[in-house]
């Protein structure tokens, strides 16, 4: 459930056309991406979607000009948009799968740049599926038998009912980096585009987080501290969960009447019933004969997204 409400259409009116320069993180999922968006988004030069995850560009808006496509998306998901803003961001990591939102991104800003977080796809699965599972749009628990049911899902069958996205559950894509980057690299360019090793976030984001402030144009405001990346999450009630993830259709009726008194107020019950019921999950521990058919799946994956980085990541896929 997205309750959205952005920035004025008068402020955007006076902003265009020559809007701040965008930025957007477009992936892997549970690969730091969170962390990152929330670490740039409270530069005061930045104004980042709200939420994280707007996943605006994958409409279809060939219908509509630029501009009208600017007000639309400013409006709604960038609440923190000021006259010294320099930088727009949006953390999307769906973005990453889709050329086509790509291509859209450098239709609204020729000049738009593409951060992207890649990371062992073992450890990324294995994180990837227990989040799938938290947010009910998986419900097979074991990651070897939900990784076996990717060609019939593939088909339209066997699909959980509370599935958003049955692409979601297309592992072996999701996890071939390697070849997402390149395709992004063809559609974007190279030089608009900065990969970040989910591991040198981790040992030293002060360094990445100074070397991306460079890449998307903005000054450093000095910070020094780093929270850790999210952890796998659980829930108490499967009810209250699929209540707060994928609610009733009267609470979408209720939101499309409400003022913004009112959205604020349902953004804040709706935020204590995600506290209240959550729990932490358990870290589930992938059996060694599926390890060894993820090394092998995605050997040659690896190594393009090491000659693509210049770097050796071949270590990724050593037992």
């Amino acid at each position: 459930m997205k309750i959205m409400q952005g920035a004025s259409a008068a402020l955007v009116d006076e902003m265009l056309p020559d809007l701040p320069s965008s930025f957007y993180i477009i992936g892997a999922p549970r690969c730091g991406t969170t962390a990152l968006s929330k670490v740039l988004g409270e530069n005061p030069q930045v104004s980042f979607a709200k939420p994280k995850e707007a996943h605006f560009l994958g409409d279809d808006y060939t219908d509509r000009s630029v501009q009208e496509i600017q007000h639309l998306y400013l409006e709604h998901f960038h609440p923190n948009l000021s006259l010294t803003t320099r930088a727009i961001g949006d953390g999307s990591v769906s973005y990453l799968y889709s050329p086509d939102a790509i291509r859209q991104a450098l239709r609204l800003d020729p000049d738009a740049r593409f951060i992207v977080l890649v990371r062992n796809p073992l450890d990324m699965l294995r994180s990837y599926h227990q989040r799938l599972l938290f947010l009910l749009d998986e419900e097979v628990a074991d990651f070897a038998s939900a990784w076996n049911l990717q060609q019939e899902r593939a088909a339209g069958q066997k699909l959980p009912d509370t599935c958003r996205e049955p692409r979601a559950l297309q592992y072996g894509n999701i996890g071939s980096l390697g070849r997402h980057v390149e395709q992004l690299f063809e559609v974007a360019g190279a030089d608009r585009c900065e990969v970040v090793v989910f591991d040198d976030f981790v040992k030293d984001p002060r360094a990445v987080y100074l070397r991306l402030l460079e890449f998307i144009g903005i000054d450093d405001d000095g910070r020094s501290k780093f929270n850790a990346t999210r952890s796998n999450a659980g829930y108490k009630s499967r009810w209250l969960q699929q209540y707060s993830m994928n609610p009733p259709p009267w609470v979408y009726h209720l939101i499309r009447i409400s003022n913004a008194k009112s959205l604020s107020r349902l953004k804040g019950i709706r935020k204590r019933i995600k506290k209240f019921n959550r729990a932490k999950a358990k870290a589930q521990p992938m059996d060694p004969a599926m390890q060894t058919v993820l090394r092998d799946y995605y050997r040659e994956d690896v190594a393009r997204l090491s000659t693509l980085l210049k770097r050796d990541l071949s270590g990724w896929l050593q037992e």
